[in-house]
């Protein structure tokens, strides 16, 4: 019977514990921080984007090696402002989960490069896919601490095997 009494405190406890919704805040932050990749994106200013990672940023390009830290991060967009004319980058926030100093976005992106850029082999002039973000609030900023994408448009379809008899 005494755990019963005890059950109400427990409760209210547990419930007073719990981080405060920052979905709000966080989003609105995101969003100002989205609105310029499409300026920072075609004008070749790995720097700028590197300002909105963490120190110990992951990032997680497709069909790539994970990459870790900031430096990482600058020299990934860097190698991005090789291809003239550069591309521009657009995101789109779908939803952003904020609890505490953390929050969660999960978005959509689109990537175009001007017509008639000169594109590595294999890289579409065009394109666009999902993303999910994880976000911490440090020293009063919003910054991307992981960071995943991936594309809509599928891998090409491979080359079909030789045939038996072409292989004797």
């Amino acid at each position: 019977m005494r755990a019963q009494r005890y059950l109400p405190f427990l409760m209210i406890t547990a419930f007073a514990c719990q981080p405060a919704d920052t979905s709000a805040s966080a989003k609105q932050a995101i969003d100002a921080a989205n609105a310029q990749w499409p300026r920072l994106t075609s004008t070749g200013h790995a720097d700028s984007i590197a300002e909105f990672y963490a120190a110990d940023a992951v990032l997680m390009p497709p069909n790539m090696a994970t990459m870790r830290g900031k430096d990482a991060v600058r020299a990934f967009f860097a190698t991005i402002n090789t291809i003239d004319p550069r591309p521009t980058l657009t995101l789109r926030a779908v939803t952003v989960v904020g609890s505490g100093p953390v929050a969660v976005e999960t978005g959509r992106w689109h990537w175009a490069f001007p017509a008639g850029a000169k594109l590595p082999p294999g890289t579409p002039a065009v394109d666009s896919g999902k993303y999910i973000v994880r976000w911490a609030q440090q020293n009063g900023r919003w910054l991307m601490v992981d960071d995943v994408w991936n594309s809509d448009t599928p891998l090409p379809t491979p080359p079909p095997p030789p045939s038996a008899a072409r292989r004797r």
